[in-house]
């Protein structure tokens, strides 16, 4: 499986024509071959940013390398939250009268989730004005690939049906999200309550 052929499900054009026409990859490719190695990204550039910038406050204050077992719980989160969403958008489908099934609401999703992804790789720049920058553009990046999704993955034509469930699956991805950055806040506060635990194990 080619990650970058994936995207010309989204951005159809007449010599892709072969490749569009041909069997999807299945929902255990795109989790092993596509959807676990970019969650992986956040969590690894994370580890490596605050480990190279701040050593003595994650490592030396924190017993038990807490910050490896938040990352570890940021992977799982970003697992679940991708593989939900997908399974939430197969059913907002429903909306427009139409059902796809749970490969092409994953391949959506997985496409859409990606732009996210790869601002990760932006933390090694120590500028917060410019990584907002970059993120405010991913998730630019996202809605338009929700919308392309929608219309060519799902074959949404028209245009009423197109936006609403783009909308609907736009703001319920917002809310998935929210929920990745607040089960994170609270793995750390529940790991800094129990002290040198991992040491112990």
């Amino acid at each position: 499986m080619n990650p970058i052929r994936l995207f010309y499900y989204v951005s159809p054009k007449a010599q892709h024509a072969k490749l569009l026409t041909a069997d999807k990859p299945s929902v255990m490719q795109l989790l092993l071959f596509y959807v676990l190695p970019l969650s992986l990204l956040p969590c690894v550039m994370m580890y490596l940013r605050l480990y190279n910038s701040y050593p003595q406050l994650f490592f030396d204050n924190l017993p038990g390398n807490r910050l490896l077992v938040v990352s570890i719980e940021l992977l799982v989160l970003q697992l679940v939250v991708v593989l939900t969403m997908a399974w939430i958008t197969q059913n907002l489908a429903e909306m427009v009268n139409i059902k796809p099934n749970y490969r092409d609401s994953l391949l959506m999703m997985a496409l859409a989730t990606t732009p996210l992804w790869l601002t990760s790789l932006f933390y090694i720049v120590p500028n917060l004005s410019f990584n907002v920058l970059v993120h405010v553009g991913a998730v630019l990046a996202s809605v338009l690939l929700v919308y392309r999704g929608v219309r060519y993955i799902f074959g949404i034509r028209e245009r009423g049906a197109l936006m609403t469930l783009s909308m609907a699956i736009v703001c319920t991805a917002g809310l998935g999200f929210a929920v990745i950055l607040i089960g994170s806040l609270i793995s750390w506060e529940t790991i800094e309550q129990i002290q040198f635990a991992l040491k112990k194990m």
